[in-house]
């Protein structure tokens, strides 16, 4: 199995956005720069989900043992619906593959005979596994001033994806715009991220991500927001499902006891 010893490099297949956590990078609306991510998902077998965790959390040990291989390596884990787990990575640029690509493949040799072992375990818990790699647009997304909640109360998160009509991308960006413009006027207080799939299958696709402790949390404060919003929020719904092919909703919940935290160094 090389899910795992792959993460980050295949960038190929769907995408399930639950993945991306709001406490990932927390960017300024007004900030123009482009910030990438890759993308590991991995479907657990459902009589196997303890095994699987245990492995995860000893493929984590490992990277950890020999960090100085991938220093730059982290990522954010979350367990979604369909014994489905994303792993999320990320990355300055493309070079960053190369580096991480290589510092797996000198975990794989220091370990040894135990990373093999650890490779076929991990993979008799898991269906398959698949990646992609997206973009956050920052000028698309919505940051309040005063956050409705602290990032360690953001345990939920619950993702619109809109499979966007081939040849609608710029207007579908024109929409967005608006709503992140109508956001800030009606000052809501529930911020949002959106990315881009700029690497899989069934593109364009957007993907929008909004924070929340739990799903009743989301669903109470999601009404209240859309009435803020008003008559113009609705009428930005019906543009942007006019310019949808497909609409999907997900959630999961973020788990910091299978994720990678960043490397600290001396000068952080």
């Amino acid at each position: 199995m090389k899910g795992r010893l792959c993460l980050a490099i295949l960038a190929a297949a769907a995408l399930f956005a639950v993945c991306v956590p709001a406490a990932l990078v927390a960017q300024n609306a007004q900030d123009a720069a482009p910030h990438f991510f890759v993308l590991h998902q991995e479907v657990a077998k459902p009589s196997m989900l303890k095994q699987y965790e245990d492995t995860t959390k000893e493929f984590t040990a490992a990277v950890t043992r020999h960090h100085e291989l991938s220093p730059a390596f982290s990522f954010t884990a979350v367990s979604g619906e369909d014994y489905l787990y994303t792993y999320v990575t990320p990355i300055q640029s493309m070079t960053d593959l190369e580096s991480i690509y290589g510092g797996f493949n000198a975990l794989a040799q220091a370990e040894g005979a135990k990373w093999a072992d650890l490779m076929k375990r991990a993979g008799e818990t898991m269906e398959y596994s698949r990646e992609s790699i997206v973009m956050e647009d920052p000028s698309l997304s919505y940051a309040p001033e005063k956050p409705r909640l602290k990032p360690e109360e953001e345990a939920y998160l619950h993702v619109d994806l809109y499979y966007v009509k081939p040849g609608y991308e710029a207007e579908a960006d024109a929409i967005c715009r608006e709503f992140a413009n109508l956001s800030r006027r009606k000052k809501v207080a529930d911020g949002y991220r959106l990315f881009k799939v700029v690497m899989g299958p069934e593109m364009p696709l957007l993907i929008v991500t909004v924070a929340a402790k739990d799903p009743a949390d989301y669903a109470a404060n999601d009404k209240a927001n859309r009435e803020l919003l008003g008559a113009e929020g609705q009428s930005l719904f019906q543009r942007a499902f006019a310019a949808t092919r497909r609409f999907e909703q997900h959630g999961g919940w973020v788990r910091p006891d299978l994720s990678l935290a960043p490397v600290k160094t001396a000068d952080k």
